[in-house]
């Protein structure tokens, strides 16, 4: 996907979290204690909330990368992140050869070619590896150049409540949430949603992913 404006960037996450939202909405609705099948409806609505709230976090950030990448930016124009993506490869060939001859063609164009048009890789770059934990979330986000630090509250939320009940519902084990502890689940994993496409946004609208010189000029 070519994401080459901020307008076009904005409409697609709109899209991607309203289509999301309409969907929760309904199941939460079913989540009902006066309802035969409510255990049910709260066991998948778990499953759809970690779906929701995993594929949400994967195809925004990877909109944002692609906005980034259409900036038609160089390496020395972006943030440290950006420059980190863009060579990671060559990062990862530096990690695990002994040869000086990599060594030193990183280190040569980290010192005298970074005035060259970034290189940022924007599909199958996102990993969550289906279980986005608290750990995953944070370097996710600093990889894009997000602060996480409004999130480290919700940490033990993510971690022993939505992913914890999440993975024992996959392996048929049987969850002890009630439809009010679903709801402020619910709650919590939509305003989250709703904060990374804010930031996302303002990232893109303040070109947060420049670096401050480039920024300023």
């Amino acid at each position: 996907m070519k994401v080459r404006t901020r307008e076009q960037l904005v409409d697609l996450l709109d899209e991607e979290l309203g289509w999301r939202k309409k969907e929760l909405t309904f199941i939460k609705s079913n989540v009902k204690s006066n309802s035969a099948n409510y255990k049910t409806f709260l066991r998948s609505g778990i499953l759809l909330l970690y779906a929701h709230w995993e594929g949400f976090i994967k195809n925004s950030c990877e909109y944002y990368l692609s906005f980034v990448k259409y900036q038609k930016l160089n390496y020395n124009e972006l943030k440290e992140n950006f420059i980190a993506l863009g060579l990671k490869n060559n990062l990862i060939e530096f990690e695990q050869t002994n040869k000086s001859t990599i060594h030193c063609k990183v280190v040569e164009f980290l010192l005298n070619k970074l005035d060259q048009r970034a290189n940022i890789p924007n599909e199958n770059i996102i990993k969550t590896g289906s279980n986005l934990n608290s750990t995953i979330l944070r370097e996710i986000l600093t990889s894009i150049g997000i602060d996480y630090s409004d999130f480290e509250l919700k940490s033990n939320l993510i971690d022993a409540v939505l992913l914890k009940n999440r993975n024992s519902i996959a392996h048929g084990q049987y969850v002890v949430l009630d439809d009010i502890e679903f709801t402020s689940l619910h709650t919590d994993v939509l305003w989250m949603m709703d904060d990374i496409k804010t930031k996302l946004t303002n990232a893109a609208i303040l070109e947060e992913f420049k670096t401050k010189n480039t920024c300023a000029q």
